[in-house]
C-alpha cells in the first residue's frame, strides 16, 4: 500500500476525532449541552472505528463492509446533527445564534471532508482489488 493511500486512511481517522475535539472546546465555556459532547464522543469512537475497520478491509480487500459504514456514517452524521440541534434548542435552523451555527458548520464540514474521503477510500479499494485479480 502506498503512503498517498493510506494518508486517505488516516485523514478519515483523524477527522473522526475531531468531532470530540470540536465540541469540547465549545462545550468549556457552554456553548454545548453535554447532550451534543456525547453526541461528538459517539460519532468520533464510530468514525474512527469504522476507519480502522476499512484500514484493515483494505489490505486483505474482502468484502467491502466498513467501507461501505465509512460512506453511510458521515451521511448519517450530515442529516441527524441538524434534526439533534433543532430538536433540542426548540427553534428552526435559520435561526439559530452565531456560535450554535458555528458548531453545526463544524460538525457539517468535518461530515462532508469524510464522505468524500470514504469515496477515495472506495475507489481505492476497487483499484486493489483489481490489482489482485488480474
Amino acid at each position: 500500500m502506498k503512503l498517498i493511500e493510506k494518508r486517505i486512511y488516516y485523514i478519515y481517522i483523524l477527522l473522526g476525532s475531531l468531532y470530540f475535539i470540536s465540541k469540547l472546546i465549545y462545550y468549556i465555556p457552554g456553548f454545548v449541552c453535554l447532550g451534543g459532547l456525547i453526541l461528538g464522543l459517539v460519532a468520533m469512537v464510530l468514525t474512527i472505528l469504522i476507519g480502522i475497520g476499512s484500514f484493515r478491509e483494505y489490505r486483505k480487500a474482502g468484502k467491502p463492509v466498513a467501507h461501505w459504514w465509512a460512506v453511510i456514517c458521515p451521511l448519517i452524521i450530515i442529516l441527524y446533527s441538524p434534526l439533534h440541534m433543532t430538536i433540542r434548542m426548540g427553534i428552526p435552523v435559520f435561526q439559530f445564534p452565531v456560535e450554535k451555527f458555528t458548531i453545526l458548520l463544524i460538525f457539517e464540514c468535518l461530515a462532508i471532508a469524510q464522505l468524500i474521503l470514504s469515496v477515495l477510500m472506495h475507489k481505492e479499494l476497487i483499484l486493489n482489488r483489481q490489482k489482485q485479480n488480474g
